[in-house]
């Protein structure tokens, strides 16, 4: 028992204090480098500022893509809103996963599920400024609206909040 509570153990009350060689994150370089994380492109991730090992500190990434940023707004301003209880990103597509043909989600499902504080389900599908509809999404958002849910498209905070103040 004592050798698994020794100062040089990873279930010691004292691991946090093991050699910091192990926890380092996989950077090259050293005091004064510009070289960061290995196979990631320099100008992303060095800010310039290093950490205590002397490591560059990596900045955060922004989204170039429209509809992504749009999410991470209308997510925002969902979470923010007193008349929403709940809202989670659904992510839908495919991928292989070894032999095997995984889908995600279901057609037509909106980029954001949620629950007003009311109880009624909330749909919202978000669009980059010049996006447009597919069918499928129309036809989703109106049969939540018409079984008593609000289901809309937002392009920004803006439309989030029109939409939750015009709500029955």
């Amino acid at each position: 028992m004592d050798s698994l509570r020794s100062r040089n153990s990873p279930f010691s009350p004292f691991s946090e204090f093991l050699d910091a060689e192990i926890r380092r994150p996989p950077y090259i370089g050293g005091i004064g480098s510009a070289l960061c994380p290995v196979g990631a492109a320099m100008n992303e991730f060095h800010s310039g500022a290093l950490d205590l090992l002397g490591d560059c500190i990596p900045t955060k990434r922004h989204n170039d893509k429209p509809e992504a940023a749009a999410l991470c707004e209308v997510l925002k301003a969902l979470r923010a809103h007193p008349a929403v209880i709940w809202c989670e990103r659904m992510n839908t597509g495919a991928a292989k996963i070894g032999n095997r043909f995984i889908r995600f989600g279901f057609t037509g499902c909106p980029d954001v599920l949620g629950q007003l504080r009311d109880g009624r389900l909330l749909g919202v599908e978000v669009k980059a400024p010049g996006g447009r509809l597919r069918t499928e999404q129309a036809i989703f958002l109106e049969r939540i609206n018409q079984a008593g849910g609000l289901g809309f498209v937002a392009r920004n905070c803006k439309d989030v909040f029109n939409q939750l103040a015009q709500a029955p």
